[in-house]
């Protein structure tokens, strides 16, 4: 069985690469595949700016070149600067540098592409997607920001199905994880995507000895949030929890760019 798993090349989609392709094991082969859009808004709101500049620009333009060398010998697939960038999934350009890998399923994870249905109908057991937000109830952009502005006790990511619309597929699994206020935003973030790669990675274990994952319909209702502006960082910042706290973040960074044997000695 071919796998493709698309991620973006940033702190969580390492953390969540690493995590889907160290539970997945043998039972695949997985072509990984990044996007590079970025979106404008990144350099025009503050908070915004801030979360790519810690997210990607510092982790991976500047500390991951200086690590790389502690990954020599190691898979491909689980060194970021391997992974094959696709700048969208046109039927000339991104999709068909997907497509032309055949493989039998997709797996999109912390992903800024938007699937066209022929590229769903061109992949025979379906593409699954890891949403950082409990579906219907938090669609579209920034689900973690949301969850956590709008005071929820839990927060959730889940595996779906993806389909025509956004985020409006099959429900598979859930995984959710109890608000911390002790810790940061980033930090509940990769909670989530290392909870939905797992989810993924089972799904996929399973489609490999011939249980392919079927999903149930999403209850009607929901909501679709787009990429907070200014007023909302704010507001974030007063009330909910800190974006980032150094602890959290050295954390995240050892788990991002350090080889297992490194990382499994920092403490979490």
């Amino acid at each position: 069985m071919r796998v493709a798993l698309c991620v973006k090349r940033d702190i969580f989609g390492v953390i969540a690469a690493r995590r889907f392709l160290g539970e997945l094991g043998d039972a695949a082969e997985v072509d990984v595949f990044c996007s590079t859009k970025v979106r404008p808004a990144e350099d025009s709101v503050p908070g915004l700016r801030l979360l790519s500049a810690l997210e990607r620009e510092f982790p991976i333009g500047t500390l991951h070149p200086a690590t790389m060398g502690e990954w020599a010998g190691a898979p491909e697939s689980l060194r970021p600067e391997s992974w094959l960038p696709l700048p969208d999934l046109r039927r000339d350009g991104g999709a068909r540098c997907l497509l032309d890998r055949c493989p039998d399923m997709v797996v999109s994870m912390r992903f800024s592409l938007i699937f066209p249905q022929r590229v769903i109908d061109a992949v025979p057991m379906g593409i699954l997607n890891v949403h950082p937000g409990p579906l219907p109830r938090y669609r579209g952009l920034f689900a973690p920001f949301w969850q956590a502005a709008l005071g929820e006790s839990r927060l959730a990511s889940s595996l779906h199905i993806v389909d025509a619309g956004i985020d409006t597929g099959p429900l598979i699994a859930e995984h959710s994880v109890a608000r911390d206020d002790q810790r940061c935003l980033l930090w509940h973030i990769a909670e989530l995507y290392r909870g939905g790669a797992t989810l993924a990675a089972a799904a996929v274990r399973a489609a490999a000895a011939g249980h392919p994952p079927r999903g149930h319909g999403q209850p009607a209702g929901g909501q679709y949030f787009r990429m907070p502006d200014a007023t909302a960082f704010d507001a974030f910042e007063r009330g909910a929890m800190p974006l980032v706290s150094a602890v959290d973040y050295l954390g995240l960074l050892a788990e991002a760019l350090l080889p297992p044997t490194l990382c499994s000695a920092v403490p979490a």
